[in-house]
């Protein structure tokens, strides 16, 4: 394909990356207040992951580079929501989750590693110089992500995959 016609198309899949992860995430640091058996409540431990999610976005947003126009670029990108993505899933699996909310996060969390996969395959697109798997990946992590904030919110979880416009934050 042209290297004229590559940007415009570049820069459009990866606001689609961009936007699935800002819809599908946040990451950052873990902790919070534990009940007196050692273990978090159902909401102590809710309020540890949303911290999570909300930290990570936050940074994200923060750092987060003008929209690529070259494949490399569009690699270092992937690359950044990658590592983020996946310290928010290590993160939030290192909580120690009541009971209660197990097979909910199970779910949920399955479907954040189902989106880092993705984030993954759209890296090794970009590395190639592939556009159309580039932007098929980006398509799929976007369509993908009303079911990852509606499981995020079957544990209970409100910072967690929802979109970056919400009103605490990114």
């Amino acid at each position: 394909m042209p290297a004229a016609r590559r940007p415009p198309a570049l820069a459009g899949a990866t606001l689609l990356a961009a936007l699935a992860f800002l819809l599908g995430c946040g990451g950052g640091g873990g902790g919070g207040g534990e009940s007196g058996n050692g273990a978090p409540s159902a909401s102590e431990f809710i309020a540890q992951g949303d911290q999570i999610c909300k930290r990570a976005r936050e940074e994200f947003v923060a750092a987060h580079p003008p929209t690529p126009s070259t494949p490399q670029r569009a690699a270092a990108l992937q690359r950044e929501l990658i590592q983020t993505s996946e310290q928010e899933l290590s993160q939030i699996r290192a909580l120690d989750a009541p009971a209660e909310v197990t097979p909910a996060l199970d779910r949920y969390l399955r479907a954040r590693a189902r989106g880092i996969a993705l984030l993954k395959r759209g890296l090794r697109a970009a590395e190639n110089e592939d556009l159309s798997a580039y932007a098929t990946a980006q398509r799929q992590l976007a369509s993908g992500q009303v079911n990852r904030l509606n499981l995020a919110q079957e544990v209970g979880f409100s910072e967690c995959s929802r979109p970056s416009g919400s009103s605490s934050g990114g």
